[in-house]
């Protein structure tokens, strides 16, 4: 099946549609981010929100912006050509944010989860430069491991579960196949490995 064929609404499809939206990036980051103030010492509300504002908030009503003008198809952008330059402003606002939380003293924490967020979006980049890479599975992999690794025995089953999930949605649509989700869900395992390395 062609990946922009539409795809009859039934049961199954709706939920995998359900699944999509709840799990889409700029959610999952969004909830990492706004959670830091209960998962990490020092971190404060204000920085959380000015973090997840610059990270998720900023890009997407950039992405409903062009959706609006007809510069992209919708709002997941599904058409790998005009991915790069989203991605690249994303990148530009993720650094305008550290500024901001610069001047706000955030704790390093912080900056290590704005920088895991960063590495997964370059690696989701240099992908899409060639190859439609799935960007859902490698945030979802990335998110969940970072919230639910922690958690003895079935945390990492549980980020699996997740991902899986969510990969599932994406080739349930049409808008993945197997292969991207998997080369997605590696995307967010390198991106939550290399994050570790960060203060």
């Amino acid at each position: 099946m062609s990946q922009t064929q539409q795809i009859p609404a039934t049961g199954v499809s709706t939920v995998a549609r359900i699944v999509t939206e709840t799990t889409a990036p700029a959610v999952l980051v969004g909830i990492l981010l706004l959670l830091q103030p209960l998962l990490s010492p020092g971190v404060t509300w204000l920085q959380g929100i000015v973090a997840a504002g610059f990270t998720v908030g900023l890009p997407f009503l950039g992405i409903l912006w062009l959706k609006r003008r007809g510069a992209v198809t919708d709002h997941h952008v599904g058409v790998r050509s005009q991915r790069a330059p989203i991605l690249a402003a994303s990148a530009v606002s993720i650094g305008i944010g550290a500024l901001v939380l610069v001047l706000l003293n955030a704790p390093a924490v912080l900056f290590g989860e704005i920088g895991g967020v960063f590495i997964g979006l370059m690696l989701c980049m240099a992908a899409n430069l060639v190859w439609k890479l799935s960007v859902h599975s490698a945030v979802a992999a990335y998110v969940g491991l970072t919230l639910l690794a922690p958690i003895p025995v079935f945390g990492p089953a549980l980020a699996l579960m997740l991902a899986s999930a969510t990969g599932w949605s994406r080739v349930k649509l049409g808008d993945h196949t197997p292969t991207q989700v998997l080369a997605g869900h590696l995307a967010g395992c390198v991106a939550f490995a290399a994050a570790l390395l960060l203060p």
